[in-house]
């Protein structure tokens, strides 16, 4: 009996869990891939980056690579989709990956159990320790509901645009305070303004980075132990959200992409291949 009891409260919670994961997914439109995983040398490697979008389009997902045509409305409102990252655990004998689903916020939204292979070659390896992931994302029996559609677009438009009060065209213009010229850097974002502060924080192989503004555009700060080291510059260029990034072997150059995320692409020293890299907004 108590055996019993056990049992049923374990599926219970099981399915409480995957129920709930599973409404939250619902809620979002598409999906973005990736064009590169930061465990990998390049771009699509192993054509993995392929596959992740194959498997989502295949158990139900509208899914884009990063780099393809977007439907309007999520050019318009980046928070109806979630973006999918894959991560790579550490193991002797097996290739560990965990699938991630992860919201316009930067909050993770599902993460799959550990998709495992023993294989020795890379390729057969990667491909299945994926599926093997992707078996939880399977489970969720996704379907959009549509639930956030309206709602989405106004807590967009009220998360990346900062209030401004509208002055008669005929009003002296006020002095532009210090503090005003700071915020006036930040870029316009999909026309919406994401004020890139310390207070936002970013996330890029585990490590937390801000950038800190400057008249030329920005400071790129890494943060260690509380404390704050400049690594390298980040400069305005003469195109809108466009910037050049001078910071050793992350120089490149890059913009803020609809989710307030840092896009950085630069060349592979090793393979000399275009490679992007993402410093994910916290």
């Amino acid at each position: 009996m108590n055996i019993t009891r056990i049992l049923f409260f374990g599926f219970a919670f099981f399915f409480t869990i995957n129920f709930s994961a599973q409404q939250s997914v619902n809620d979002y439109k598409y999906i973005i891939v990736p064009e590169g995983y930061v465990f990998l040398k390049e771009n699509d490697g192993y054509q993995l980056n392929s596959l992740t979008k194959f498997l989502f389009k295949k158990y139900g997902f509208t899914a884009f690579m990063r780099g393809d045509e977007l439907p309007d409305d999520l050019k318009r409102n980046g928070c109806k989709s979630l973006r999918a990252n894959v991560k790579k655990k550490p193991g002797l004998l097996k290739t560990k990956l965990i699938v991630d689903l992860i919201d316009c916020n930067g909050e993770i939204i599902f993460s799959s159990k550990e998709g495992t292979s023993r294989e020795k070659d890379f390729k057969k390896s990667y491909h299945e320790a994926l599926r093997d992931a992707f078996k939880d994302v399977e489970y969720l029996n996704y379907k959009y509901n549509g639930k956030q559609e309206n709602s989405l677009e106004n807590e967009n438009d009220s998360v990346q645009q900062p209030k401004v009060s509208v002055q008669p065209a005929v009003q002296e213009e006020a002095p532009i305070s210090k503090s005003d010229k700071v915020e006036k850097i930040n870029e316009d974002i999909s026309s919406k303004k994401i004020p890139v502060t310390k207070a936002v924080s970013f996330t890029y192989n585990e490590e937390t980075f801000f950038f800190e503004s400057k008249v030329y555009g920005f400071e790129l700060m890494q943060k260690k132990d509380s404390k704050s080291t400049s690594i390298g510059k980040v400069f305005k260029s003469s195109r809108k959200n466009n910037y050049i990034i001078q910071a050793g072997d992350l120089s490149g150059i890059g913009y803020f992409d609809a989710y307030g995320n840092f896009v950085l692409e630069r060349i592979n020293p090793v393979t000399n291949k275009l490679i992007t890299d993402i410093f994910a907004r916290q």
